[in-house]
């Protein structure tokens, strides 16, 4: 029975619990029916989803607003990972054969509105959340933090956002019992429609994402000391991402989407997955969405010239675009490696040694192991790398 317990309770008691099922799922209408199979005939098993003519049924009789504005939200279209395939494969993404292998590979991240505010998403099984002590249809207005938001930004955000990186804490938000809902809005989750052309293209162009100044005003008190009017708003051009001195270390990808031939088949049909590696890293940023800073946090995208060769997508324009991507890190907190309790940060950050274990990203990063081979996006990143002479 999955409609049991007191969360059971609340949605029968609820405006949609008053509701019978086939008002949103179909299936037989008249009660006539003998068996299962009967009774779930035309069924749909995710009545929020978007049918053919762009449009969701079962819930926009009820929240017209919310499906016009997510009808092109960067949730639902993917439009970010398409906006890199374009850039890097010099294509047009659309009408172009590759939207299937996208959908096959790429595309099952892409949610329904009850799966972030119903079930959990079909990327990460499915099934109800287990909120509570029982598990329940019930719908939620805000999604759970857990069983749907980190449920998919699990690997990187979620992991950051507890502290589950072995040596890290978690967020001091987080320590403060503040939840995703705290900085990310339902204007900028659904899609807040302030795009220029067609639609955001990605999820730093949105208008209103959230920005740590929006809570911590430079221009307060608080935040008026002598650290901060040397590397926020800098007129000498030494304007840092406030995740540069206040995040954690967090996991960067290396090169685990290249194409490698399988023992077992003709051709190149298997990733090479490589481990990724736990490191913190700044560079000039790359960001043309960011431009207010001029130093960032980056994180390694793990692109490589063959990650779409078996859609038969070469990329020449792998090297057009950085492959360390500014960043930002849930994962912050007041005291970091670079902001400690005692001592210089100055001599915590400045003289920080090159290569991995060092905070800054320098040209040795973007060798092999050996020190003496270049990795193949090296053209691509070598105009962000900071130079020895800011140790």
């Amino acid at each position: 029975m999955i409609i049991t317990g007191s969360n059971g309770d609340r949605f029968l008691n609820s405006t949609h619990g008053q509701m019978s099922c086939q008002t949103c799922h179909g299936g037989a209408a008249d009660f006539t029916f003998e068996t299962m199979d009967q009774a779930h005939l035309g069924m749909v098993h995710d009545p929020s989803a978007f049918d053919a003519q762009g449009a969701i049924p079962a819930c926009q009789g009820c929240h017209q607003s919310e499906v016009d504005a997510t009808r092109n939200s960067l949730h639902t279209n993917l439009w970010g990972e398409k906006a890199a395939i374009e850039q890097r494969g010099q294509c047009t993404f659309e009408g172009s054969g590759y939207e299937e292998p996208f959908e096959a590979k790429c595309g099952g991240c892409h949610t329904t509105c009850g799966q972030c505010h119903v079930s959990r998403p079909a990327s990460v099984g499915g099934g109800f959340p287990k909120i509570g002590s029982y598990y329940s249809h019930r719908f939620r207005a805000t999604p759970d933090m857990n069983e749907q938001c980190t449920a998919c930004h699990g690997s990187r955000v979620g992991t950051d956002y507890k502290g589950e990186l072995e040596g890290n804490d978690p967020d001091i938000h987080r320590q403060k019992g503040y939840k995703c809902e705290l900085c990310h809005t339902k204007e900028e989750i659904h899609g807040d429609g302030q795009y220029t052309g067609d639609h955001y293209e990605h999820r730093y162009e949105v208008a209103s994402m959230p920005r740590c100044e929006t809570c911590h005003d430079p221009a307060t008190p608080e935040m008026d000391n002598n650290y901060h009017s040397m590397h926020v708003g800098n007129v000498d051009g030494n304007n840092l991402q406030c995740q540069a001195c206040h995040s954690q270390s967090y996991k960067n990808c290396t090169n685990c989407h290249n194409l490698v031939p399988d023992a077992k088949a003709d051709g190149h049909d298997k990733f090479d997955i490589n481990p990724s590696t736990v490191q913190f890293k700044i560079a000039k940023n790359p960001s043309p969405h960011r431009a207010e800073y001029d130093y960032v946090v980056v994180r390694h995208t793990p692109v490589d010239p063959d990650t779409y060769a078996d859609w038969g997508l070469t990329l020449p324009g792998y090297l057009d675009r950085s492959t360390w991507q500014y960043t930002s890190p849930h994962n912050i907190l007041r005291r970091t490696e670079r902001t400690p309790d005692t001592g210089s940060c100055g001599a915590a950050c400045h003289a920080t040694p090159d290569g991995p274990g060092g905070f800054y990203l320098r040209e040795a990063d973007l060798y092999e192991a050996d020190g003496t081979t270049r990795l193949p996006d090296y053209d691509a990143n070598i105009g962000i790398v900071i130079p020895p002479r800011m140790k």
